[in-house]
């Protein structure tokens, strides 16, 4: 609990590379009309980084049999 090793790190990104695919997937089925030069990559790049960043803590918070604080899960 409280470490993180290299394939942490090469799973909160592969986690990131996922929650922006979902959302990118997600924006052009609910705009009529898409356009890809209207998609907005900042926002995109926030939402890979905030999934990356929350599975990290989660991941740092949680021992090795994946329950939270040692009791949840």
């Amino acid at each position: 609990m409280f470490r993180l090793n290299y394939s942490d790190f090469v799973k909160g990104v592969t986690m990131a590379v996922f929650a922006a695919v979902v959302t990118y997937l997600a924006s052009v089925a609910n705009a009529p009309g898409f356009d890809i030069a209207t998609l907005d990559w900042q926002y995109l790049l926030k939402v890979a980084i905030t999934a990356m960043i929350s599975y990290l803590a989660k991941n740092l918070i949680s021992d090795s049999d994946g329950k939270v604080f040692g009791k949840i899960g």
